[in-house]
């Protein structure tokens, strides 16, 4: 039997398997995918993670309350170099458990349901990318967590709004992780962290810029410059889980 034939069978046996077998959760492994597709969160999980909806602030991609397109906090901070922000959770200790067991715990198969979710979000298939752009990790911290988490989310999120993605970023300097610092030395830890790996593929591009969990912004402000100071024509920002602040 040749290679071609097994990974044909195999294919096909994996299908067969689907449709006979319960499909588990992937995240507590025992409830059964709330819309019955693989690879998805069950209801129980889903019920425990609130994703967020209604009126959104486009500037962070938190809930408001209020009438106008940015929360009160956003309104009164400056200007951040993205046109629209978008975030698929509230951060909460079930999706902080979650990302935790995606990031740090070799939980990949995680990237699917979320880059599935995060794919349906309102508004996000209205404006057509040229790119993805995920956050990239230092060869240092690559090398001891064995993965990105951000391209594996980014590449999860491609497949289904068929937008290809690039690596324009490098990270420039070993950086502090951001989770355990301040407000301000977030700020004065990622300046300069990051570099541009091929300005020819920016220039002109609309670019959506993808990582897991958005604090403060500090992140995603500095790449966002990066890129736009080489050439990009717009940046908008998308993230798993947004810390409300309001």
């Amino acid at each position: 039997m040749t290679a071609a034939l097994r990974g044909v069978l195999s294919l096909r046996l994996a299908g067969l398997l689907e449709t006979l077998l319960p499909l588990p959760c992937p995240l507590c492994g025992k409830g059964v995918p709330f819309d019955g597709t693989p690879n998805m969160f069950c209801r129980a999980c889903m019920e425990r993670m609130p994703m967020i909806r209604g009126k959104v602030c486009r500037t962070c991609g938190a809930e408001v309350d209020g009438i106008f397109d940015s929360c009160s906090e956003c309104m009164n901070s400056p200007k951040p170099p993205w046109t629209r922000a978008y975030a698929l959770f509230k951060y909460n200790d079930e999706v902080l458990d979650c990302i935790h067991l995606f990031k740090y715990r070799g939980r990949t198969e995680l990237a699917r349901p979320l880059g599935r979710l995060a794919a349906g979000l309102p508004d996000l298939e209205s404006f057509r990318y040229d790119c993805i752009v995920p956050i990239p990790l230092h060869w240092r911290r690559f090398l001891s967590r064995g993965y990105n988490q951000s391209r594996l989310f980014a590449e999860q999120l491609a497949k289904h709004l068929h937008i290809p993605v690039r690596s324009l970023l490098r990270r420039a300097r070993y950086t502090k992780q951001q989770a355990f610092l301040t407000k301000k030395e977030r700020n004065s830890n990622i300046v300069g962290a990051f570099s541009i790996s091929d300005s020819t593929v920016a220039e002109m591009c609309s670019i959506l810029l993808v990582d897991d969990v958005m604090t403060t912004g500090a992140t995603l402000r500095e790449a966002a410059g990066v890129l736009l100071d080489h050439g990009a024509e717009r940046v908008d920002v998308l993230v798993i889980a947004r810390r409300q602040r309001n």
